[in-house]
């Protein structure tokens, strides 16, 4: 089977800053892959590279066959992406960012319309589609952000830290969407430090650090149908054993 996300000897500086070195993974049509790693391991780069925002320093990326590079059009419309670092204009509502991003995809009206209903209601924000997007809290901007990625039906999808901020009903809502999506053989390539969450949500996961893919762990079924606690210290011991584990020293006025 064809990947449908070939990340090929990435490599990309800020100025003197190595973000990510050589980088190569790949991902199945089908596959909820995993980025997972302590901050400034280089996932938000990887997205941000794979998403066409970011060039590359040195390696290519690949996306259903196509080499992704800035502003590509033949991707915008097979490709979402998310992240909570992206802002809106504060002067539009938010029904009108989700429909003004199902026309830009060429969504007929009506089709956007719709779409754009069901995910206010799948993401909880009926109550604020008329407010402007300076009334919104961080959380909801995020969701504004999720639907604005979900409403063409991307073949892939990008999501950096989706469930952050987000609430319960949501998370649970958004978990089941990402399975949909899997079900139906597109992919979905996300970044978390909810290490529970990933596990049981992902097929694959890969442990970024210091821009380095260190380790890549295939998560059985098994593990992604339970819902027990082993299951995060499990990867969690994984993630340490990569990337060190964290140093303590409690406060003596505690």
């Amino acid at each position: 089977m064809n990947a449908s996300v070939i990340v090929d000897d990435l490599t990309k500086f800020y100025g003197k800053h190595m973000a990510v070195q050589h980088l190569s993974f790949m991902v199945e049509p089908g596959t909820i892959y995993g980025l997972i790693g302590p901050n400034g391991a280089g996932k938000t780069t990887t997205l941000s590279i794979l998403a066409g925002l970011v060039s590359p320093s040195s390696g290519k990326a690949s996306i259903l066959g196509m080499e992704v590079k800035p502003n590509r059009r033949e991707l915008v419309g097979k490709t979402g992406f998310a992240s909570p670092q992206l802002s809106f204009f504060d002067y539009l509502s938010g029904a009108e960012v989700i429909l003004t991003c199902g026309l830009m995809h060429g969504l007929q009206p009506r089709t956007a319309e719709q779409r754009m209903k069901d995910l206010l209601d799948l993401l909880d924000l009926e109550h604020a589609a008329g407010n402007y997007l300076y009334q919104y809290s961080h959380g909801m901007r995020h969701k504004l952000g999720l639907a604005c990625a979900l409403i063409h039906a991307p073949e892939v999808i990008l999501l950096d830290e989706p469930f952050i901020g987000l609430d319960p009903a949501s998370v649970f809502r958004l978990s089941r969407t990402l399975d949909q999506m899997s079900a139906s053989g597109r992919t979905v390539v996300l970044t978390s430090h909810d290490l529970a969450l990933v596990a049981r949500l992902c097929h694959r996961a890969g442990i970024l650090h210091e821009g380095m893919l260190k380790r890549e762990i295939e998560i059985s079924q098994a593990t992604r149908t339970a819902a027990s606690d082993p299951i995060q210290v499990d990867l969690e011991a994984v993630l340490w054993e990569v990337a060190g584990t964290p140093g303590f020293a409690p406060l003596s006025w505690l």
